[in-house]
């Protein structure tokens, strides 16, 4: 017992003494895929609604000038299911259309999934810094506009689609949607116990500023797990509001800065004049190099 007793302290020692350094550093060169799961329950004036959606990225790094990488990113797979007040969307982009036109206005459904069907393989551009900062995002600017050449529209549907499409997939939705797993390094070496805050903020439908402390809890060879804890604060002037916190765990490798996996609980409130929801979520990340 005195000797297994000894075993374990000179392990809690050895760990809690263990330094890594802690940056955004995908290797030049290499490939990296993430897989995004996003599940969100909420109710809004006494319906249930839940919508669960799955990103696939597909990520090569194709430089790097001065700590910024430059990462070549193609949307590889999507799928969304909603339900809410008997109305249900499933959209698949490997899934294989029903026969039909696909038209906006006969077949609202299968345009839709016609439509997310044309993100697939559509690259963009990103810069990122070494805190995990999305410095640039270029792409999307023509995105929208080859996706609408894909399709048979006329000038009124054209304008139309292009609004809602650039209103779900625009570069700075993607921005704020891959910082809350990225902007997380310090860009030092780290420890057990070591804790520093980071502030993001999210724009969107329900803006607000999210301020977030992570802490190491664990070093195990190159792995470092991340203890996270985020208060959402609403902005102030939007006509939406959004409040609450944001828990999680997540397990970076600090050889690359590759995020293996990370799973976050969300629960919070969103007001708009004397309306208001609660909403659940869980999201989970997974990458792996390639």
């Amino acid at each position: 017992l005195v000797s297994f007793a000894g075993l374990e302290a000179c392990q809690t020692a050895k760990t809690s003494t263990a330094t890594k350094l802690l940056k955004f550093n995908l290797e030049k060169g290499k490939g990296y895929d993430y897989e995004l799961t996003t599940n969100m329950d909420q109710e809004i004036m006494g319906q249930p609604m839940k919508m669960d959606m799955v990103m696939y990225y597909s990520m090569d790094v194709s430089g790097e000038d001065e700590g910024v990488k430059a990462i070549i990113a193609s949307f590889e797979r999507f799928k969304m299911k909603t339900e809410v007040a008997g109305f249900n969307l499933d959209v698949d982009t490997d899934k294989p259309l029903p026969a039909g036109s696909g038209d906006l206005k006969d077949e609202p459904f299968k345009a839709i999934n016609k439509v997310f069907g044309a993100v697939k393989g559509q690259k963009f551009m990103m810069k990122v810094n070494a805190e995990g900062k999305i410095t640039d995002v270029q792409g999307f600017e023509t995105m929208a506009e080859s996706i609408a050449d894909s399709l048979s529209l006329d000038a009124e549907e054209r304008e139309k689609l292009m609004k809602e499409f650039k209103g779900q997939f625009n570069a700075e939705e993607l921005k704020q949607g891959l910082e809350r797993y990225w902007y997380i390094f310090p860009n030092k070496e780290v420890r057990v116990g070591d804790s520093w805050n980071k502030t993001s903020e999210m724009g969107g439908k329900m803006p607000g500023t999210y301020k977030s402390t992570y802490t190491v809890s664990d070093i195990e060879g190159d792995m470092v797990t991340l203890e996270e804890s985020t208060k959402i604060q609403a902005k102030e002037g939007e006509a939406m509001s959004l409040t609450g916190t944001v828990t999680g765990t997540i397990v970076v490798d600090s050889r690359s800065g590759l995020v293996v996996k990370a799973d976050q609980d969300m629960k919070m409130k969103a007001s708009s004049g004397a309306m208001s929801f609660d909403i659940k979520g869980k999201s989970k990340l997974k990458g792996v190099a390639r």
